[in-house]
């Protein structure tokens, strides 16, 4: 009894909070995903803004996402994490109300402003404390968290187009249907008990800020995310403008094809908790580069629907590995005590994406059309691949690359 009993209770000890986590990180992912795809279509069909406007819009929230990460990356503390998480909560479930019930650019500015902040303050934290799960191998956690992240991105457009097919395509109804989402997460994120405490410092790894910088892992990292950050900023600010007028299909397929994009996502990233590659995953990388680079060739060149869900299929694979690698890549090169600003420096790094493609790719739709818009994405795609194979080859020529704390 009393054996069972301990165990019952180490069970519960290791298992719920990852749980909680889990849970949380889907509520707030598909939610942030929800409005990422629909603000796009809401500003041109609804508020009948100009691509070029709403490109500045997104771009602006991925400015202040940007900003709120390297705020952490300067003021973060360990002890504040919770407060973090929840403030982002709040923000993003504020950013539906004004989109929803807001009138005009104003509200549209606004709400970009505060769904950018929300990003930028969750999404790190998240990261940081599925590495820190009591009982659970770092690798494993990380990737069931972005397993997590992936689920919710796949099942969240697949409710999103349900809801628009119910209310006739109205837009802010599919997107105000998410809002008890957050709400949830908070109250779930407020019974989680306090993370775990970090052991001491004795290990050999970089310290933040003085070498993370330099660190060619965090080059690594930083570069495959930026490879597809750029296809991912596209297909989601603009997804379904080029899926509406350039492919002539609904919103509601549209949606369709997100869904089956994250669950190709979900079905890489299961992979990995089954047996994480390790100090092996250069590999998944290039391939990712390669997959990536033919997606974006598909998307540019389709003209139905056969060529956009083979594109979807072909940029869902680089989304499933990129993120749980690079993670675990700054995890196992950064000392505890400074992964969590090193997390923060990474989604900033990964954020900067954010800030100018949409403004880029919104000009280049006003232009010449949405279908160009993934032709513009080619060349920041070719030349991230370009950088990724080079790193490789540094990576062979140095047997110290991958194990950092190994060096003397």
């Amino acid at each position: 009894m009393t054996s069972d009993g301990t165990s019952h209770g180490r069970f519960r000890r290791r298992a719920v909070p990852l749980v909680v986590l889990l849970v949380v990180t889907a509520l707030f992912r598909s939610t942030q995903n929800a409005f990422q795809t629909t603000i796009g279509p809401i500003g041109h069909t609804v508020l009948n803004l100009d691509p070029s406007v709403i490109g500045v819009g997104i771009a602006l929230a991925g400015a202040v996402t940007t900003l709120a990460s390297l705020f952490l990356v300067v003021r973060l503390r360990a002890t504040r994490l919770r407060t973090i998480a929840l403030t982002g909560l709040t923000a993003l479930a504020t950013a539906i109300v004004l989109i929803v019930f807001g009138r005009g650019l104003s509200s549209f500015l606004i709400s970009s402003i505060i769904f950018g902040m929300s990003g930028g303050l969750v999404i790190p934290v998240l990261a940081t404390l599925a590495g820190r799960v009591e009982g659970v191998s770092r690798d494993r956690a990380i990737s069931a968290y972005t397993v997590a992240l992936s689920a919710s991105l796949a099942v969240g457009p697949f409710f999103e187009s349900i809801v628009l097919s119910l209310n006739h395509d109205s837009l802010k109804g599919g997107l105000l249907s998410f809002l008890p989402l957050p709400l949830l997460a908070l109250v779930l994120f407020t019974s989680m008990r306090a993370q775990p405490k970090q052991s001491p410092a004795s290990t050999n790894r970089p310290s933040f800020p003085n070498n993370l910088y330099k660190s060619p892992q965090f080059r690594l990292a930083a570069v495959a995310l930026l490879l597809y950050q750029v296809p991912f900023v596209a297909i989601t600010a603009f997804g379904a403008l080029i899926a509406r007028y350039e492919y002539g299909i609904t919103v509601a397929l549209a949606q369709v094809s997100f869904t089956v994009f994250f669950l190709v996502s979900l079905a890489t990233r299961s992979m990995l908790v089954w047996k994480h590659p390790g100090d092996k995953g250069g590999s998944l990388l290039r391939l990712s580069a390669i997959l990536t680079f033919a997606g974006t060739i598909l998307l540019a060149i389709g003209h139905n629907v056969i060529f956009l869900f083979t594109a979807i299929v072909f940029l869902g694979v680089p989304h499933g590995f990129v993120y749980p690698l690079a993670i675990s890549t700054i995890s196992r090169s950064t000392s505890p005590r400074d992964v969590p600003k090193a997390n923060a420096a990474l989604f900033a790094t990964q954020s900067a994406a954010s800030v100018v493609s949409p403004i880029l790719l919104g000009a280049t739709a006003t232009l010449f059309g949405y279908q160009a818009i993934a032709l513009t994405t080619l060349v920041p795609v070719s030349i991230f691949g370009i950088l990724l194979f080079m790193m490789h080859r540094a990576e062979s020529a140095n047997p110290n690359f991958a194990n950092p704390s190994e060096q003397a």
